[in-house]
């Protein structure tokens, strides 16, 4: 009687073994993966949001023109003589349109203006206006060179 308990202990036993000596195996012929991980670590840490003015440029108080759209009472007496103008930027407050000034004024031989426009408020930075179209984008297209002004665009105002 005592033999049926032990040759039930011993088939057990031998399952055990065979099952864990399986599952080691595949474990072992399969090779190790590890997981993809992709770091940021060769990213510029460079925070967008903020302006920094550099140490050796001193900002200029620039004060905004104001542009007002007003129209003549007599139109055909008053020739209209189109300026064009290249923009560089638009913001929404006077400090953020000086700092921009400020940090890249060096690097264009152009004076920028700032200037409020009354309809939305803004904060418009703009070079010197040009009087012909052909001049604005010869300065516009040597100054995309440029990453600061890479958004610059010609307008047209009378």
């Amino acid at each position: 009687m005592l033999v049926r308990p032990i040759n039930y202990f011993l088939i057990f036993f031998t399952a055990l073994l065979i099952a864990c000596s399986a599952s080691e195996e595949t474990t072992q012929q399969q090779p190790k993966k590890e997981p993809e991980v992709y770091l940021f670590d060769d990213a510029n840490k460079h925070d967008t949001t903020k302006v920094e003015i550099p140490k050796q440029v001193e900002p200029k108080n620039v004060e905004p023109e104001k542009v007002e759209n007003k129209l003549p009472e007599n139109k055909e007496a008053v020739q209209t003589v189109k300026k064009f103008y290249v923009q560089v930027g638009v913001f929404t407050s006077q400090d953020r349109a000086q700092a921009f000034v400020a940090e890249n004024q060096a690097k264009i031989d152009y004076v920028m203006t700032i200037t409020l426009r009354d309809n939305d408020k803004r904060f418009v930075v703009r070079l010197q206006p040009f009087a012909t179209r052909e001049e604005a984008e010869k300065v516009r297209n040597s100054i995309w060179q440029i990453p600061s002004f890479k958004d610059a665009f010609i307008i047209t105002l009378e």
